[in-house]
């Protein structure tokens, strides 16, 4: 199934797994953390495709693992993992991706935003919380839009809020429309 450790590791055994020639292989769950948190570091920046994999993949001496392959152990490995780990692994991935120093937009939800205004149409977000590591959907009312921050009508919490553009995961355009309040400053926010 997974690869053989070496013997060192023999005297960590929490849970056990067979390798390519039916050997009992042996991962501590702290071994096993590891190797998920690797995989799911790993995962971001891997191939998509085999195309993506021999178009761009330019170091001819290292070959990298194509994405199905990690999403292959990844399930395996997640199967093992104890619920708890995971969740709070996936979490703290969650929150350096939407960490404040990471200003990486998706360009098809910023494209909704701006429609949205353009139009004065509410849009439905899925916004991440950094605190709960959660995502929450939310109707908005974009009042004002720039590539840092929307500020605009949270449906939600029933007042105007402000949100960081990076940590928006997608956008919808709805059928409501709206009108920005004629004594709306966005310096008040």
């Amino acid at each position: 199934m997974i690869g053989h450790l070496s013997k060192r590791y023999k005297h960590q055994i929490n849970k056990k797994y067979m390798d390519k020639n039916g050997k009992a292989v042996n991962f501590s769950e702290e071994e096993l953390e590891a190797l998920y948190k690797i995989l799911k570091g790993y995962e971001k920046n891997a191939p998509e495709s085999d195309k993506e994999y021999y178009d761009d993949y330019y170091d001819e001496y290292k070959t990298p693992i194509k994405k199905k392959i990690i999403k292959s152990i990844y399930s395996k490995v997640n199967n093992f993992l104890p619920k708890e780990e995971k969740e709070e692994i996936d979490k703290e991935f969650l929150r350096e991706k939407y960490h404040t120093f990471n200003n990486d937009i998706d360009e098809r939800v910023y494209s909704a935003i701006e429609r949205a205004f353009s139009q004065l149409k509410t849009v439905e977000i899925k916004y991440f919380n950094m605190q709960s590591a959660e995502f929450s959907k939310r109707k908005i009312d974009v009042y004002y839009r720039s590539r840092r921050y929307i500020i605009g009508y949270c449906h939600l919490k029933k007042g105007i809020r402000k949100f960081r553009t990076s940590r928006i995961a997608s956008a919808r355009l709805t059928n409501e429309t709206y009108e920005i309040p004629g004594d709306f400053d966005k310096n008040k926010y």
